[in-house]
């Protein structure tokens, strides 16, 4: 904890309030910085770093230090105030016994709180500091929510991307309450790789992203049917199921291994094949740093039709791709299995636009595949987003897409916001 923690947003709200003279301890002692700190208030040191980030943001609060070392910390006055009317106020104060208390105004009527972005993780990459402010701008200034405690249940550390145990299992991470009933759908299953804390608290997991996506779809194939045309280039007949974190079974006959498509679609095309689409989705995390490689694996790069050029064997399973590698060989496994049911199957990576890391290691691996491969293949989030908006024809999936772009695609919202 530091004074990094201190919200600037509850400063300026606090700061502006104050008379033209003020005192460090008149702005820490002010209910809305303990509202929108919680987790500080009662550090030993929580004064210090109220004017620690006075300090640090003068400029923005425009704001000059007169005076260190008061009984009350530090004292301060506002730019542009003239010399003489700060005498004024110093010899006004002097002769009160006891400070008149400023009124205080809440920010957000409905919560009574301060829209507090809360705190981030100093080792973040650049990708992953962006998008964790971006989440946290949106719990705090869309949801109106207080930050919460992770990234696992028992941790006590608190960051802005976090939900409250309470908002998180009010399905507060998800953009509709539809979507919602889906994830409680799946947790019910049981099975596969779903972390019910992250799915239901984390804001900056590739997860409930996946949800937020292609939930929606789950219950609805019309739906899917509509926004899946704009993705593949077979003309689709119908959708017949949506799954998300899903493996075909029993996973001996395919990878022998926990490896799971984010989400899967499968549809029959116009000419009556059945076909399925297989998704890994990415936001900020980078693909699994682990090198996995097993006689399973290899098994399915044998086959007369594999996608991968000869001299790719000794390349695949580096760690830049090799989970790209495993979610691939999994779609390959799907339509080459004995008894499979698939007359075609694709993988489709989803990724941010942002995520240099991701573009450049699906590009690399793309180069092991043979030119006439097209078993897999790329879209970016703002692409989907895109394409989708242009055959959406409900009000309500509109708003849906709408939202999806606040909360993931539109950074440029939360810039400046800490």
């Amino acid at each position: 904890m530091s004074r990094k923690a201190i919200s600037l947003y509850a400063l300026k709200e606090v700061v502006a309030d104050l008379g033209q003279v003020f005192t460090t301890k008149d702005v820490s002692e002010d209910i809305r910085m303990k509202q929108a700190h919680p987790n500080l208030k009662d550090h030993t040191h929580y004064h210090s770093f109220v004017g620690g980030a006075l300090s640090d943001h003068r400029a923005q609060l425009e704001i000059d230090e007169i005076k260190k070392n008061t009984s009350r910390g530090s004292r301060w006055k506002k730019i542009g105030i003239p010399l003489e009317a700060v005498t004024e106020n110093l010899l006004e104060s002097s002769s009160q016994s006891v400070r008149e208390p400023q009124p205080q105004r809440t920010i957000n009527k409905e919560f009574n709180i301060i829209p507090d972005t809360g705190p981030q993780y100093a080792r973040d990459n650049l990708l992953k500091s962006r998008m964790r402010k971006h989440q946290s701008w949106y719990r705090a200034n869309e949801l109106h929510l207080p930050y919460g405690t992770g990234p696992r249940p028992n941790d006590t550390s608190s960051y802005g991307n976090m939900l409250t145990r309470v908002d998180g299992g009010a399905g507060r991470n998800f953009l509709t309450q539809e979507i919602y009933e889906v994830v409680l759908d799946r947790i019910a299953q049981g099975s596969g790789v779903v972390e019910k804390y992250r799915l239901l608290h984390n804001m900056l997991s590739s997860q409930p992203m996946c949800f937020n996506l292609f939930g929606p779809l789950v219950r609805d194939c019309d739906l899917a049917k509509n926004l899946l045309a704009t993705l593949v280039p077979e003309k689709i007949s119908e959708v017949t199921r949506v799954e998300i974190e899903w493996a075909p079974q029993p996973a001996k006959d395919y990878l022998n291994d926990r490896t799971a498509f984010d989400a899967f679609i499968e549809y029959r095309t116009e000419d009556g094949q059945l076909a399925g689409l297989g998704i890994e989705t990415k936001l900020s995390e980078p693909f699994s740093q682990k090198v996995y490689d097993r006689p399973e694996y290899r098994r399915w790069m044998q086959l007369p039709d594999s996608p991968w050029y000869p001299d790719s064997w000794n390349k695949v399973q580096a760690v830049e791709y090799n989970q790209l590698w495993r979610d691939h060989l999994l779609a390959v496994a799907l339509r080459f299995h004995p008894e499979s049911p698939y007359d075609r199957t694709r993988l489709m990576l989803v990724y941010h636009s942002e995520d240099i890391n991701c573009v450049r290691n699906f590009l690399n691996y793309k180069n092991l595949l043979r030119n006439d491969d097209d078993s897999m293949f790329s879209l970016s989030l703002d692409q989907i987003v895109v394409r989708w908006l242009s055959v959406a024809k409900k009000d309500d999936h509109k708003k849906w897409l709408g939202s999806f772009k606040k909360r993931y695609i539109n950074l440029d919202l939360s810039k400046g916001s800490i």
